[in-house]
């Protein structure tokens, strides 16, 4: 939601979005050892500005794990990857270089709302999360993809399966978050180690 709403700010410029106001939906939180639900949430009897919708997300998804890095839960954007950190210790490498860029683009928007709080924790977990990429993310020629639970790194040049990852190599380069020559790095790695020219692929 965060990251949608910047873009349409940014292509409309209509920052009168921000004060449409929505109702919160509520829903069990996930029992212990309880992946996922399927369920109709209902109305919680609490509504809220489409600016506090973006920060109660942000404020949800700042969490960090051993190695800085955010929690990756039952799954970040790849369902298949859903027991990676199922036991609530297991770590994204993707998702710490998306709220990265989150953050910097919602960051203006607490500025100019006067949010000096929400200003200092983001701008504080933004500082931390670069550093985290930077001490934990690289494998030497790209990125890795996340920590499982026991702290096994995947996306590794070591790996048989899962070496490299497209997303997170990509969204090193979009996300602002490292040094050029490894923004330029990773996608070159992603090229050598993904696609395939003779068969018409990338993996």
């Amino acid at each position: 939601l965060p990251y949608v709403t910047c873009h349409y700010l940014r292509v409309t410029g209509d920052q009168s979005v921000l004060h449409e106001v929505a109702p919160y939906l509520s829903a069990p939180a996930l029992a212990p050892g309880e992946d996922e639900t399927f369920l109709e949430p209902s109305l919680s009897g609490e509504s809220g500005d489409l600016y506090d919708h973006c920060c109660r997300a942000l404020d949800r998804s700042l969490t960090r794990g051993a190695r800085g890095l955010p929690l990756m839960g039952t799954g970040d954007w790849n369902d298949g990857m859903n027991r990676i950190g199922r036991l609530g210790q297991g770590e994204s490498v993707w998702m710490g270089f998306f709220l990265y860029r989150i953050l910097g683009d919602f960051l203006p928007l607490c500025v100019a709302r006067g949010d000096r709080e929400r200003v200092n924790r983001y701008t504080d977990y933004r500082t931390g999360l670069a550093e985290a990429l930077e001490a934990s993310g690289w494998d030497g020629a790209w990125y890795r993809r996340a920590y499982y639970d026991d702290g096994t790194p995947l996306g590794c040049s070591a790996d048989d399966e899962c070496r490299i990852d497209a997303l997170a190599q990509s969204w090193a380069a979009i996300s602002g978050a490292v040094p050029r020559e490894r923004a330029e790095q990773a996608p070159d790695a992603l090229e050598n180690q993904l696609i395939d020219e003779s068969a018409g692929l990338i993996r």
